[in-house]
């Protein structure tokens, strides 16, 4: 996946937009779509900030678009035919950072149901991972209990399973962090499609990224992960007050 290069600000929120492929949890058809319409309401809440925001999508790129808005092109890597769009944004957002050493931090976030309350980067620390949850516990999720994946994360999701939810539509943190996280997700991903190819399918992934995600995020960041208040509002609770960085939903 290689976009033109351009030159980004060091602070910057990006989302991922896919286009021309089926959305397994909400069903609609996503082929004729205004982009810079969908993500209006992010773009402008962080134009109240001045906060530059870029959204990838297999779509075509849009420049000097209002309130520091610029949707660019990249190609997906389509060597791995069992993935759904909710993994290609992983693959997508890791290799965008990769390929931009001039950003220091960033917040990545699902493009339509997000808006900045607060400006974050300021508060943001070296090393922590910060991410949006839900109120419900990883056992009362029908999303993770009733996912594929290899026996060895649903073993660490069941044997952790009163934990919080925790919700990629909000990720924030530096470019090393956050490269850090997705990339691990990305060697499991590519480890997974490889078992498929070789015959193995008890390394399939689901539909959905939430338990590769949530396995992640506590298996490897538990002593430097911030979740909770601070970093969204309550998960689906319309708050548009709030000392959050980020409402979601």
């Amino acid at each position: 996946m290689r976009e033109f290069y351009m030159k980004v600000e060091p602070n910057v929120v990006i989302s991922e937009f896919i286009v021309n492929m089926t959305d397994d949890l909400y069903h609609k058809d996503n082929s004729k779509i205004d982009i810079s319409e969908k993500v209006k309401k992010q773009a402008d809440s962080l134009a109240n900030f001045k906060v530059p925001y870029y959204v990838l999508t297999n779509g075509p790129s849009q420049e000097n678009l209002e309130k520091g808005l610029t949707i660019t092109h990249v190609d997906l890597f389509e060597h791995y035919p069992d993935l759904t769009l909710y993994f290609y944004r992983i693959l997508m957002a890791f290799d965008f950072l990769k390929d931009h050493p001039e950003i220091e931090k960033a917040a990545l976030t699902d493009a339509g149901d997000v808006t900045m309350l607060n400006y974050p980067f300021d508060s943001v620390r070296e090393g922590i991972l910060y991410i949006g949850d839900e109120t419900s516990s990883l056992f009362n999720t029908a999303i993770i209990i009733n996912s594929d994946a290899p026996t060895y994360m649903k073993d660490f999701i069941w044997e952790n399973n009163n934990l919080p939810i925790l919700n990629l539509g909000i990720m924030v943190g530096t470019r090393d962090v956050l490269i850090e996280y997705l990339g691990i997700m990305v060697k499991l991903i590519t480890e997974a499609e490889v078992k498929i190819k070789q015959g193995d399918d008890s390394y399939r992934l689901g539909k959905f990224e939430m338990l590769i995600s949530n396995y992640v995020a506590y298996r490897y960041f538990s002593n430097r992960l911030i979740h909770g208040r601070e970093v969204s509002t309550i998960f689906n609770g319309h708050q548009e007050i709030s000392s959050a960085w980020f409402k979601h939903k």
